[in-house]
């Protein structure tokens, strides 16, 4: 079967956010940022979804997933290779927190010190939970 990586549209929001929902991932940004969605669709369905954000300066690679009936079919490396296409000329680090290392150390990302979550993302910097946060900063270099 056929899966297609494309630009998302504000009529694949509902789709994304279930998606992301799959995982417990925040929702709240999809949005006010679908345009920098990327989404894996196959017979008419959103199987997968990406972003590429900045914040602060910092550009963060957010809410990469896909369905569990989807996965280890390499369309999350399909989403991350599209979004690391656009992001070519635009920084030279791209940064993620994830609790799956395992996949981004796989596309080239290694991981920084906890103690770099508060210092790049003032959300962490605010969260009551920094010091049980499962979350991995990792980053990878595009030079």
């Amino acid at each position: 079967m056929t899966v297609n990586i494309r630009s998302a549209g504000t009529g694949d929001i509902p789709d994304i956010k279930s998606v992301l929902s799959q995982y417990i991932l925040e929702t709240e940004l999809v949005d006010d940022n679908i345009d920098r969605f990327v989404v894996a669709e196959t017979v008419g369905r959103i199987v997968g979804c990406a972003c590429l954000i900045s914040i602060m300066d910092v550009i963060e690679l957010r809410s990469i997933a896909v369905l569990p009936a989807w996965k280890n079919k390499g369309i999350g490396r399909r989403l991350f290779e599209t979004l690391m296409q656009g992001a070519k000329g635009m920084t030279d680090r791209i940064y993620v927190r994830t609790t799956a290392r395992g996949f981004f150390e796989k596309m080239g990302f290694w991981a920084l010190d906890d103690s770099q979550k508060p210092v790049l993302w003032q959300d962490c910097a605010d969260c009551d939970k920094l010091d049980v946060c499962m979350q991995v900063p990792m980053v990878l270099e595009l030079r």
